[in-house]
Order: structure tokens, then C-alpha cells, then sequence
């Protein structure tokens, strides 16, 4: 008797060290996801992801809060100082992400992301890679040089779309409507970061990828230098372009003044035939309700080393060095570039995605489609100046001396000695 009872002591306790082990498994790791995506379609879609992913993952439950754009910079800088950021962080790609990882705030994910880069789009490495190491995976895909134009008005004044190919062609078919009194380029600068868009992408088809990059870089990464410095014949070209632009009357009047939803509205109502934005005007257009629209590659220079080259930015997913389960929100950062998600960004966000899935069968705004295509037939891929290059030099040197261009106060060559002089400044600062 003695033994049967030991026997089923013995039994009642392993079920219930079992019961307790099963429930310690059944115990949930909550994480915190922080975004900007606070509007629709892209909190849609990301709260759509979250949904997915908790569905897939009992052990783990996200929780997405959504900041809007202007005051979401704010909170990420506070819980970061504060020693209490989110257990993941969207941030912008580039500098935003990489002023965190300088200071040690997020993971080094390289180990998790180098085979996750085998789907990849090339070239995008510059957006999460900082001193040879990558901090999260990207999110979402944009185009930045795009050239949007009126097939109706162009067909009226006798102007082939093929010759947009160049940037003297497109001067050409701008001076063509100035001649008929049409103002050809719809632009609005009032927020300086549309001129710093038309100076970044003449600079882009100035210069190889490798110049353009490195020549932003070396402000952020100490292990980049550049050949060129913004001083020299190139970048003093991109600016004395762009100064031409005004000066030969193609902006529309008040572009000093107006912002960029006035340019949009002038081209989307059929006042102008041209204007530049990114792959988000497809979007815009659509909800604008404008039918003559069509697009383009923003046109280069006709001697550019590398001409279907395309600018782009992307948002970023990166773990806090402080979160709770690095391992758990690494599954979740690891399910948003699935080819699930991937495609329901796609079809339902008026945008791209960075990874190389076929998205043939995916059901694709046909002028997004177009985009597509641009972005297939790129030579290469390269952030925006903006995103890789420190603001101390950025917001002084190309969004502020932009405007000083245009107005004359700034001489094309004195834009890029002011330049040089920052950069020089800023790495002999660092002791790069």
C-alpha cells in the first residue's frame, strides 16, 4: 500500500509540474510597436500586418500605436532619452535611424538581416547599413525622381514625351510652352524641401552612384570619403541648373511663396503641364480626380553616367537595444518582409516594396505599375541626399541655400563652397 502510494503521489505531482510548466509556455510576450503611420491606407495596411502576425504567433501579441507624422519625432526622441522606447521603432531610413544606432540605442541586426538581403532590390543597402552594420528591415519602397506630365497639353503643343528622356529635352519643351504662354513647371518652394528634391536629382544624374553616395555620406559615416567635394565642377553644375529653371521663367509664378499642394493643384486642374514628385503623386492624382496625367523618369542629363538610375527613401522597422524579447520582435520584423505582406503593401498602400518578389499577378494601379517598371529597369538605386547626409549641413546647405539660389543671394559656386565648408567642419569636429 505504501508503495502505490508513493506510486501515485509521484503522479500527481509530475501532472502538475507539467501543468505548470504548460501554463509558464502558454505566457505571452507583449511588444510594443511605435509608428507614424497614424492615416490611412498605410495604418491600414500595418494594422492589417499586426492582425496577421498575432494570428500566426500565439506566443507573441504586438501592439501598435500610431503617432501623427509632426509629433511622432518628438515622442521616439523622448522614450529614447528617457531610456523608454517601444520594444520596435519605425523610423525614417537613413540618418533618422542612424543618429539611435550612433549612440547605441538599437540592435545590430546584421546577423539577422544579411539573409533577409538575398530578397532585397540591390542597392538599397545605404538605408539600413551604417558603419557596415544594418539596424532593421525596410518597409515600403518610394521613387523619388519622377517627372509628371499632361499628355493632353503636350499633344496640343506638338511635344513628343519621348523627348523628356534628357533634361535638354525637357528645357526645350518647357521653353516650347513659355513660348506659347503656358508657364510650364508647376513648383511651389515655400517648405524648401521641393527644391531640395529638384537640386537632389539633377545632382543624381550629374553624378555615378558611387560619388552621390559617398558625397553624402562622409558626414555620417566616419569610414566614407568623397573624391568630390560639393565645390568642385559637378555639384556647382547641379546647382547652376537648377538656377537656370527660374531664370529662363519655367516655374510658375509665387513659387517662392507657394507651397507644393498649390503646385499640385496648378498641375492636377490642367495649369501647367509638368510637374515633379515622387511616386506618391500616383496617389495624389487619384484622389485629386486627374485624368490627364502621365509620368515619367525625372529626366537627366543627357551626358549622365548611370540615366535610368532612381532616387528613393523607404521607413525602417528597428529594435530597441532596450526591448523586452529581441528574438520575438525579430519574428515579427522577419513576417513584414513576407511576400504576404509585401502584397497586401502593394495593392493596398500606392506603393512599392523593396523586396524582388514577382509582382506580376499583384493587382497594381497602372501608373504605379509604370513606377514598377522604372524601378525594374533602374541601373541602380540611391537614397535621398536627405537621408544621408547630416542635417547640420543639410538643412543650411541644400534646403536653405535652394531658395538663396533661386533668389540670386547665393551664387551656384558660393552654394557649394558653403557646402564643402560645413562638411570639412563637421568631420574635422568628429576627428574623422
Amino acid at each position: 500500500m505504501t508503495t502505490l502510494r508513493t506510486l501515485r503521489a509521484l503522479a500527481l505531482a509530475g501532472v502538475a509540474f507539467a501543468i505548470a510548466q504548460g501554463g509558464a509556455m502558454a505566457q505571452t510576450v507583449e511588444l510594443n510597436l511605435w509608428s507614424e503611420l497614424s492615416a490611412p491606407p498605410e495604418s491600414t495596411v500595418l494594422n492589417k500586418a499586426v492582425e496577421m502576425f498575432n494570428a500566426a504567433n500565439p506566443d507573441i501579441v504586438v501592439k501598435h500605436t500610431a503617432f501623427e507624422n509632426t509629433a511622432y519625432e518628438t515622442a521616439l526622441r523622448t522614450a529614447f532619452a528617457g531610456g523608454t522606447p517601444p520594444d520596435i521603432a519605425e523610423v525614417n531610413a537613413g540618418s533618422n535611424a542612424f543618429q539611435y544606432a550612433q549612440s547605441g540605442q538599437l540592435l545590430d541586426l546584421t546577423d539577422f538581416v544579411t539573409p533577409i538581403e538575398a530578397k532585397l532590390r540591390p542597392g538599397l543597402e545605404t538605408m539600413y547599413q551604417y558603419d557596415g552594420k544594418s539596424y532593421g528591415v525596410l518597409w515600403g519602397l518610394k521613387v523619388g525622381n519622377i517627372l509628371y506630365y499632361n499628355p493632353k497639353m503636350l499633344e496640343e503643343q506638338g511635344v513628343d514625351p519621348a523627348s523628356l528622356a534628357t533634361w535638354e529635352g525637357f528645357m526645350d519643351a518647357s521653353q516650347t510652352f513659355l513660348d506659347a504662354g503656358i508657364t510650364p513647371i508647376a513648383f511651389g518652394d515655400r517648405d524648401q524641401w521641393t527644391g531640395n528634391h529638384y537640386f537632389n536629382h539633377i545632382l543624381h544624374g550629374v553624378l555615378s552612384k558611387d560619388e552621390y553616395d559617398r558625397i553624402g555620406l562622409q558626414t555620417l559615416d566616419p569610414s566614407v570619403t568623397s573624391d568630390i567635394k560639393w565645390s568642385d565642377e559637378k555639384p556647382v553644375r547641379a546647382w547652376e541648373l537648377f538656377k537656370a529653371v527660374a531664370d529662363a521663367g519655367y516655374f510658375t509664378p509665387g513659387y517662392l511663396s507657394d507651397d507644393n499642394d498649390t503646385a499640385a493643384g496648378l498641375f492636377f486642374s490642367g495649369r501647367a503641364p509638368f510637374y515633379s514628385t515622387g511616386s506618391w503623386g500616383v496617389g495624389m492624382a487619384k484622389g485629386a480626380g486627374a485624368e490627364d496625367v502621365a509620368l515619367t523618369l525625372f529626366p537627366p542629363v543627357a551626358d549622365s553616367p548611370e540615366p535610368t538610375a532612381i532616387v528613393t527613401n523607404s521607413l525602417l522597422f528597428t529594435i530597441p537595444s532596450t526591448t523586452k524579447d529581441a528574438d520575438a520582435a525579430k519574428r515579427f520584423l522577419e513576417f513584414l518582409t513576407s511576400e504576404e505582406v509585401q502584397k497586401l503593401y502593394v495593392e493596398e498602400n500606392f506603393d512599392l516594396s523593396p523586396y524582388n518578389y514577382d509582382m506580376s499577378s499583384w493587382t497594381m494601379d497602372p501608373m504605379l505599375r509604370q513606377v514598377s517598371d522604372l524601378l525594374e529597369n533602374a541601373q541602380n538605386a540611391s537614397p535621398f541626399l536627405d537621408m544621408i547626409e547630416d542635417v547640420q549641413c543639410m538643412q543650411e546647405n541644400v534646403n536653405e541655400a535652394n531658395v538663396a539660389v533661386l533668389t540670386g543671394d547665393l551664387s551656384p559656386q558660393d552654394a557649394g563652397d558653403m557646402h564643402q565648408e560645413c562638411v570639412d567642419d563637421l568631420r574635422a569636429s568628429r576627428n574623422w
